[in-house]
């Protein structure tokens, strides 16, 4: 079983992560919240694996792995994001990653790409060869619309206002994955906006979910409000009996 450096600027997803690698039975061997700790970290265990956040603040996740890549070549690194735009993962598996998460992680992603890092034998050049290939021949700009991931949900800070993105594949599992990464945005009296774009609707079961959340962000301080850019979406929330919550706080959002 691996040995895995966990590197986060959020206490919730390192805490998430710690316990989905702990239950293949792998060890933890440390965390570090940002990326000169990781350095440090890496340097003190060499862990076998370590998984890298890319948004964190300060030195990020793709400078980190460049970092660590030009002291440690052998270094084995798996980076996690919640962009929208593959071009930043391609960015950090150019810089020497050897595999790639996309938010929201669950068990299952994990133990895929923990077992192909693992076992399978790596080439640089093949890897920079696939990398090139997938970022359209070295041309940024001719990675395709319909080949960008879209996350079911991120959440951002703008200030002192957290917005919290959701998106039409949004499912029960990445709904309880979001309520998870929303805790620790929620002390305080926090300033929260929901944008549901131009999401159409879901799956009475995920409203239902969403409306939850809400319900549960409701209970304590705080100013809570919804938008989404869709009339449609909107009528169905204002009709429906399984998002009251939702129904009393969203507004339609004009382009």
């Amino acid at each position: 079983m691996a040995r895995i450096l966990i590197v986060d600027d959020s206490a919730v997803a390192r805490k998430s992560l710690r316990e989905i690698v702990t239950s293949l039975a792998h060890t933890v061997v440390g965390e570090a919240e940002n990326g000169t700790q990781a350095f440090v970290e890496y340097t003190r265990l060499k862990p076998d694996i370590v998984t890298m956040d890319l948004t964190m603040q300060g030195m990020s996740g793709a400078e980190t792995t460049s970092k660590l890549i030009a002291t440690f070549p052998e270094a084995r690194i798996i980076v996690i994001s919640a962009m929208e735009e593959r071009r930043v993962v391609l960015d950090a598996l150019e810089r020497g990653a050897r595999h790639f998460i996309i938010k929201p992680i669950n068990q299952e992603k994990v133990a895929s790409v923990l077992t192909n890092v693992l076992q399978q034998a790596f080439d640089k050049h093949k890897h920079r060869e696939l990398v090139r290939k997938m970022k359209g021949m070295g041309d940024p700009a001719s990675v395709r619309p319909e080949n960008v991931y879209m996350p079911p949900h991120q959440i951002m800070r703008d200030g002192s206002l957290t917005i919290v993105k959701v998106n039409a594949n949004l499912t029960m599992t990445s709904c309880r994955s979001l309520a998870i990464e929303m805790e620790e945005y929620l002390t305080g009296e926090p300033k929260m906006l929901f944008d549901f774009g131009v999401t159409a609707g879901f799956d009475k079961k995920v409203l239902a979910e969403v409306d939850k959340l809400i319900r549960k962000i409701e209970e304590g301080p705080g100013i809570l409000k919804a938008v989404s850019r869709n009339s449609e979406f909107v009528d169905l929330v204002n009709t429906t009996a399984e998002a009251p919550a939702l129904a009393a706080i969203i507004r339609y959002l004009p382009n």
